[in-house]
């Protein structure tokens, strides 16, 4: 069940300001939020071009056979370099795992968290990485 909350009209005229904001600042629209690239299902949360784009190039960077065990890839708009990835009932290898990861960090340069959701309780979340961009900081 989901819980709602009444919000005054103005506090809810000022969340809704802010996420027109944060939206629009995450940089210039597709037409659409999501489709199917290679059998894969692309989202993205404010479908955000580049985002698009470098889901299709995480797709292109990982090996074919692993890059089709993959249902589908959603990047969050609103936390930014944050995928999250669903494997195909009955495709889970753990090596997907680091197929995935490094697709990632070789299309988007780096990553803010990774949740990959697998059938029977397999998948895992692979922590944040910007490798090289954060060393010296």
């Amino acid at each position: 069940m989901v819980e709602y909350t009444d919000l005054p009209p103005q506090a809810a005229a000022l969340i809704q300001h802010q996420y027109d904001i944060d939206r629009a600042d995450a940089g210039p629209k597709a037409p659409v939020s999501g489709f199917r690239y290679r059998g894969v299902q692309i989202e993205s949360r404010w479908a955000v071009l580049s985002e698009l784009d470098t889901m299709r190039e995480i797709i292109d960077a990982m090996p074919e056979l692993m890059a089709r065990r993959l249902e589908s890839i959603w990047c969050d708009s609103n936390a930014g370099a944050c995928y999250t990835v669903t494997v195909r009932p009955g495709f889970w290898v753990w090596d997907l795992r680091w197929a995935i990861s490094d697709a990632v960090t070789k299309a988007a340069g780096g990553h803010s968290g990774i949740m990959i959701a697998a059938d029977n309780g397999n998948g895992c979340h692979i922590d944040p990485d910007w490798g090289e961009l954060c060393e010296g900081v």
